[in-house]
């Protein structure tokens, strides 16, 4: 790749005015950009103005010095490239230098072809470093657009499968959405990470897509079912497990989200199902994810019932608190109601804005 000098600054940093001026005259006539300084204050001023490419610096010169100058350089701007010189160093002085981050050590008096050399080769060093994190920046700009599309298409995928009950039942349209809105907002109340909301959002809109196994007759029935219905329908959490089992949610979430799915019916003390598991094998999500379902379920409409107003679902989740229901989750969902003046309509508007803004 051809090099204009004019775009390489070189910045020289010595107290001796003969040597500062004769290195400095020599780079100009190779057509550098070339700042000269006679002081390690002056020198630094000018690093942090101009940012050279290239420093040159004495070892010994007045106020900071070269060794400590490589060192902030470095730290500042690690491709910034620094040659060392000294008319006295040692070899402790050389190995120090070097293992600081300096492209070379020169000693003094110095050869002038092999300074253009040491410039040159100091030139192409840089050129080849910024190539370098050009292509980086490349890659993670392709890494950063590719993981967003298939994260905007994962969820577009698990909209798409909590969708098949909705549109089967026509009563439950937008149940999983407002459950997920609500346990991400009781998620929050808890000071969960993104990350967990994340898990907690998913499992929300896929929690009751096992319905997809039951007859569409029994999830529309506007009377009370049979024994034998009642276990048609209390076997949907089974089969949403077995539906989305297979789905690598581990390794997009980091958690198994059929999991959660299977044990959104199950209650603290065992007295849920499919399972009849207890409140030491539930999962937190699971916890968070029972009581926003319970309150959403009871806030809406039904073939068989009308909605039930806030103040009986309230009751009904405060009195199942530490049996039924985590405690710690039924706080946090009564702080959020009461948040939003025990409106349902305004609670499920407002947590539908903040999971959009966190989305």
């Amino acid at each position: 790749m051809a090099v204009d000098n004019r775009d390489i600054k070189i910045l020289v940093i010595d107290d001796e005015r003969q040597v500062l001026d004769h290195i400095c005259d020599l780079l100009e006539m190779q057509g550098f950009d070339v700042y000269e300084a006679s002081s390690g204050e002056q020198g630094m001023e000018l690093f942090e103005r101009e940012r050279p490419t290239i420093i040159l610096t004495d070892i010994n010169i007045p106020g900071i010095s070269g060794i400590e100058i490589l060192k902030r350089v470095k730290k500042a701007s690690p491709t910034t490239q620094v040659i060392v010189f000294s008319g006295m160093g040692t070899t402790d002085d050389i190995i120090r230098a070097l293992r600081l981050g300096a492209s070379d050590y020169i000693m003094k008096p110095f050869n002038l072809g092999l300074l253009i050399h040491n410039v040159n080769r100091c030139i192409e060093r840089h050129e080849l470093i910024m190539e370098r994190i050009g292509r980086q920046k490349t890659l993670e700009k392709i890494v950063r657009e590719r993981t967003a599309a298939l994260s905007a298409s994962f969820y577009e995928t698990v909209k798409a499968l909590g969708l098949l009950t909705e549109k089967r039942d026509p009563y439950t349209a937008g149940h999983q959405d407002r459950v997920a809105l609500l346990a991400m907002a009781i998620g929050r109340k808890l000071g969960l990470m993104e990350k967990e909301l994340e898990i907690i959002q998913v499992a929300a809109l896929l929690h009751d897509i096992g319905k997809v196994a039951v007859p569409v007759e029994l999830l529309a029935k506007p009377s009370n079912l049979t024994d034998l219905e009642a276990q048609l329908i209390k076997s949907h959490p089974q089969a949403g497990f077995d539906i989305i089992k297979d789905i690598p949610f581990v390794e997009s979430l980091g958690k198994d989200v059929s999991i959660i799915v299977l044990q959104h019916h199950e209650r603290l003390d065992g007295s849920g199902y499919p399972n009849g598991i207890k409140d030491g094998d539930l999962e937190l999500e699971t916890k968070i994810l029972s009581v926003s379902d319970v309150v959403e379920a009871m806030s809406s409409h039904r073939p068989y019932r009308a909605a039930i107003d806030i103040s009986t679902t309230k009751a009904e989740i405060a009195d199942g608190s530490k049996i039924l229901y985590a405690p710690e989750c039924v706080d946090a969902c009564l702080q959020v109601i009461e948040e939003n003046d025990n409106d349902i309509i305004r609670l499920f508007d407002l947590s539908a804005k903040v999971g959009r803004n966190n989305s």
